[in-house]
């Protein structure tokens, strides 16, 4: 066996017993005050496309948001922002609790990022929320109930309200928790 096959070999393994872990994962829930607090960056933004590539042993989808309005973090007309899942070198990964991204649609991010320098959505799929109309014509912020797995920082199991609200009721949250002078 030559060595780009045995290395191969030993990746392919790695993903899939990463994949076989993961798929039976538990999401703690996050509060909204842990979300505003621990998030790095806070932005509203339309995402413009979206890549995916493997960075050993994840398979990344990588998508660019188009910032309309920042509520916490380092100004920037475009973010990346990094998804664990998607499919690349003809193998698909996927884990539970992942958010899918739709191109040309908005969304609020709540964000941190890691070591490896990836922007990332906080608590998965707790931390974007979809941008919509109510009937009168303003904007919310919207989740549904999660139907992945998840318990409080205890341990204790419970089960996912969903979040909907006015945005500015959220604006104002972010706002609030914020010290004087740190929005950026």
């Amino acid at each position: 066996m030559t060595r780009r096959c045995a290395s191969l070999l030993l990746s392919f393994t790695l993903l899939a017993s990463l994949t076989i872990e993961l798929c039976a994962a538990t999401l703690e829930q996050l509060s909204e005050a842990r979300l505003i607090n621990e998030s790095t960056e806070i932005v509203r933004g339309t995402v413009t496309y979206c890549n995916q590539t493997y960075r050993q042993p994840v398979i990344w989808t990588v998508c660019e948001v188009a910032v309309t309005e920042r509520f916490k973090g380092q100004q920037a007309s475009k973010i990346q922002v990094a998804i664990p899942g998607g499919t690349a070198a003809g193998f698909r990964q996927s884990f539970e609790g992942s958010p899918t991204l739709t191109r040309n649609t908005e969304y609020l991010f709540f964000l941190w990022q890691g070591k490896s320098g990836l922007k990332q959505i906080m608590g998965l799929s707790q931390g974007l929320l979809n941008i919509v109309k109510d009937a009168n014509g303003n904007l919310m912020v919207a989740r549904a109930k999660s139907e992945d797995r998840m318990v409080t920082p205890e341990g204790q199991p419970v089960e996912d309200p969903g979040v909907n609200m006015p945005l500015s009721s959220l604006r104002s949250r972010i706002t609030a928790r914020q010290p004087r002078g740190a929005r950026q």
